[in-house]
Parts: structure tokens; sequence; C-alpha cells
């Protein structure tokens, strides 16, 4: 067969394509150590195990929608250019070695419970997402990325670590995490999210460097502190932290410059930006709190442009209370103006694959 023949081989110098077989429930390809182009695995319906127990190396390892696949066995591989395990929604068992070195790494729709190792302290990209039974992300060799960082929708619960990382050359995206350890993270190359988090402390005392925006959004915070950061390069949007009552001077002690906009929305009862000297971009402030329009706008007179409709409330826990009894509401309304090429042999017959076979 077309997998016998690549299973001869130890090293494979071409691409190998299995997409679409009817009627296959395995495939075990255990004897090639080094593939120099892709291994993808797609759209198989009746496929349930992949070993690739030999493969150290390869180009690209792509194994894609398939449905019903439960366990993917790849026990020595430790250096792999683009990574993708995408869209296998029965995937429980996923075996690697130590990823050490590569330039895309994704893991996105599985129910996989555990990750290998991972020791590539300056890797392309990482993406984990929509991994519902994942509680584990430990990527604490990595020091810098080249590319972006995104993480969301994993298990209930998950502790993902980014301890030893200071710098991400793309956006980075931090969601629906219980812990995150990102603290001696200094610079960010585009935006930078944090969204829908459960942890309830925000400390990032070695950010120093956002080039786009800054969000965080819906998130459980209680306390935020970036106490290096100067300036922003785009927008910063702080926004239904339902928990976060105040901008103190401990928030952003040093943020003098914002070239963008500045969006606060939620229950605020003080915001303080001490430093605060320039913003080009419109402020736009909504909710319901203690914090006045008026309050909110002496707090903001770096701003020129500034849409202000908060909702005034003698007492936050005010908020649950029936309207009828709102007489001590007040809502004030303010607007103040002033690529490589690569042959590619699918796994179609023996005749094409004997000149690719080492």
């Amino acid at each position: 067969t077309d997998i016998s023949t690549v299973n001869a081989c130890s090293k494979f110098d071409a691409d190998v394509i299995i997409d679409g077989v009817s009627g296959l429930g395995a495939i075990n390809i255990d004897s090639v150590k080094e593939i120099t182009g892709q291994l993808v695995i797609q759209n198989m319906y009746d496929l349930q195990t992949v070993s690739l127990g030999a493969l150290t190396s390869a180009g690209s390892l792509k194994i894609l929608n398939n449905t019903n696949v439960y366990k993917v066995d790849v026990p020595q591989l430790n250096s792999v250019d683009d990574f993708q395990i995408i869209v296998n929604p029965n995937l429980k068992e996923l075996t690697y070695r130590n990823i050490s070195s590569t330039n895309n790494f994704q893991i996105i729709s599985t129910h996989v419970t555990t990750l290998g190792a991972f020791t590539d302290s300056n890797p392309g990209n990482i993406e984990i997402l929509s991994n519902t039974e994942l509680k584990a992300l430990d990527f604490s060799s990595v020091k810098e990325t080249k590319g972006y960082i995104n993480i969301a929708n994993n298990g209930k619960g998950a502790n993902v670590t980014f301890s030893s990382l200071t710098q991400v050359g793309g956006n980075a995206s931090f969601a629906d995490a219980a812990t995150l350890d990102i603290s001696k993270l200094s610079a960010v190359s585009d935006d930078f999210s944090l969204y829908t988090n459960t942890f309830k402390n925000l400390s990032l005392p070695a950010f120093a460097t956002a080039e786009k925006s800054i969000t965080l959004n819906d998130n459980a915070f209680q306390a935020i502190s970036f106490p290096k950061l100067e300036e922003i390069g785009s927008s910063l949007n702080v926004v239904n932290n339902t928990n976060f009552k105040s901008i103190t001077k401990q928030t952003f002690p040093k943020l003098s410059t914002i070239p963008g906009s500045i969006v606060l929305m939620g229950s605020f009862d003080n915001i303080t930006f001490p430093a605060l000297k320039t913003v080009d971009g419109q402020v736009n402030l909504s909710g319901k709190g203690k914090l006045s329009c008026d309050e909110a706008e002496k707090a903001l007179s770096a701003a020129d442009n500034i849409d202000c409709s908060l909702e005034t409330v003698e007492d936050s826990s005010d908020e649950d209370s029936d309207e009828s009894d709102g007489e001590s509401d007040h809502k004030s309304t303010h607007t103040s103006s002033g690529a490589a090429h690569t042959t590619v042999v699918t796994v179609v017959g023996a005749l094409a694959l004997v000149a690719a076979c080492f």
C-alpha cells in the first residue's frame, strides 16, 4: 500500500498527504524518522488512531478535521516547523516528547487533557484554543516569541504559565484562565488583551511597552497594576470588569501618553491617571458607580474629547436596588470637545515515492 511504501523509509524528502480516505481506522508510520516536507492527515471520518513512533522531525505535522480520532502518538517528536492539531473533537490522547523547535504551534478544538513538554525558548506562534478538558498549559521555557500568543476557552480552572516570557513579537491574548503567570512580560509588539479570566489580581511589574492597544474585558479583576507602563501605541480599553471599582494611583502610575482612544465601562467609584499628559483620541465613559462625570473629566483633563454617560449612585451596592427607590441615583451625561516553494507528493502510489525515500 501507499502507507507501507512511506513506512519503508527512514527519511522522506517530500510531502505526505492523506486526505479523506474512508474505511481507514489506523495510520501507523513507525519507521520514518524525518519528513522534510509536510505530513498532513485530514478529513478522515473513520480514523481512530495515529502512530508515528520514530518521527523526530518534520517540516509540518498537520492533523486536521478528523471526527473520530482519539489517539495521536508521536513520542519522539522534538522539531517541527508547523505543528497543527486542529478540530479533532474526540482526541483525548496526544503524545509528543518535547517540542524544542517550532515556528507555529497550534492545538485547537480537541479533548486532550495534557500537553507534552515544550522547551523552545524562542518559538514563532503559540495558539491553544477550545480544548475544554485541558487545565495545565505550561510554557515556562518560552522567553520570547517571534509571532503571536493566543490562549482561550480551555478547561475550566485552567492554569497558564509563561513565567519566563519577556517579549511577544505579535499580539498577545489570554482568556478564560484561573491563573496566569506572565510576570516577566515587558513588551508586546501588537495588541495585548485579557478576556474573561477568573483570577482576581493582575500585576505586571515588568510591562513597559504596548505597541498597539491594551484591552481588559470581562475579567474578575479586583486590582490592576502596570507600574512601568509609560506609553500605549494605540488605545486603552477597560470594559465590564465587574469587580474592578477603582483606577488608583497604583494602576497606571507612569502612563503619560495614549495616542488613540480610552474606553472605560464599568462600576467605577473613582479613577486617577497621575502621569497622563496626552490623549489624542476620544474618551468614552459609561457605567454605574460612585464616579461622576465631573470627577471623571478632572481625572482625564489631558483629553480634549470626552463623552461621558456615567450613572452616579450614593453607594455602588445600590446597583441592585429597585429603580423606584433610586432617588439617590444621578445620571450625568457630558460631552466636552476641544514562502518558500515545495514539491508536493501526494500518497497515491509507490512510483512517486521511491525518489523521495532514503
